[in-house]
């Protein structure tokens, strides 16, 4: 247990540094480029504190973006009475057992008010060995599913960018099902955790151009589990009046014990996402 601390760490520096970057990057394309004129066509980024008084401008917008989490997993896994085990696994480790997954956000905007509905699903299977002539194979079952749905509202500031506050609800839901051969019988059983907490945040956004834009979001919470947060820094790129692509770099963290489980992960690693903006 003693190296999660180091490994959490390296992946807030690597998180600082994609971050450092993107932001580095953009503000010099943008300066060299200058104020980019609005051309016809062209996606309208919710960003700037004047974007919904001036004339043309839609009260509302959408915008759907299904996504690749490449993540890796560290933590601590067991049970209470038991004990607890550490958790190191990469993107590669995962996917190697991958079974099915899905993920994506949605963000409904009305002026300045923000629907944000955000969730991830994956199912992993793993299939053991016989050990020896009595106990035969084994098959693990393990998924994951967590959704964020929430309001925000973008502040009245006279800022070059949008600043966000919002409140929401993190859901999580653990299942794990296995089936264990013994003496050519099988024995199976399974084990189900759900949980949700309150989580409080605030979301970032600049919008370089017309087609680029950065975004930086961070939220934390609590309720049946200790600890619940995430942050998250994108870079977006429309290259179509409707359609573009995300990339993104995502650490979350959720820390929950229960009399049947403990549950103390951080996931991390790149996004990549297409968004589809109405």
């Amino acid at each position: 247990m003693e190296n999660l601390d180091m490994i959490e760490c390296k992946s807030f520096h690597k998180f600082a540094s994609v971050l450092g970057s993107a932001f580095f990057l953009l503000a010099m394309g943008g300066a060299a480029m200058g104020e980019a004129p609005a051309k016809a066509g062209a996606w309208d980024w919710a960003t700037g504190p004047s974007i919904h008084d001036e004339e043309g401008k839609r009260d509302w917008g959408v915008e759907v973006v299904p996504y690749l989490w490449v993540a890796g997993l560290d933590g601590a896994l067991g049970l209470p009475n038991v004990g607890t085990i550490g958790v190191s696994a990469s993107f590669s480790d995962l996917a190697s057992n991958l079974d099915s997954g899905v993920a994506g956000l949605m963000d409904f905007r009305y002026r300045r008010w923000h629907l944000l509905v955000d969730g991830s699903w994956v199912r992993l299977t793993k299939t053991l060995a016989p050990d020896g002539p009595v106990i035969g194979s084994a098959t693990v079952t393990p998924s994951v599913a967590f959704g964020t749905a929430g309001v925000s509202y973008e502040l009245p500031l006279d800022w070059p960018v949008s600043v966000e506050a919002y409140l929401a609800a993190r859901w999580w839901h653990i299942t794990t099902d296995a089936t264990l051969v013994i003496a050519g019988t099988p024995f199976s059983g399974g084990l189900t955790e759900v949980w949700a907490d309150a989580i409080v945040g605030t979301r970032i956004s600049y919008a370089i151009t017309d087609k680029w834009r950065v975004r930086l979001l961070a939220d934390v919470g609590a309720g049946e589990a200790d600890l619940d947060w995430q942050v998250l820094a994108s870079v977006s790129w429309m290259f179509h009046r409707n359609v573009g692509m995300t990339l993104a770099y995502r650490i979350t963290g959720v820390d929950y014990s229960s009399s049947t489980l403990v549950y103390d992960m951080r996931q991390s690693g790149f996004l990549l996402g297409f968004n589809f903006a109405y």
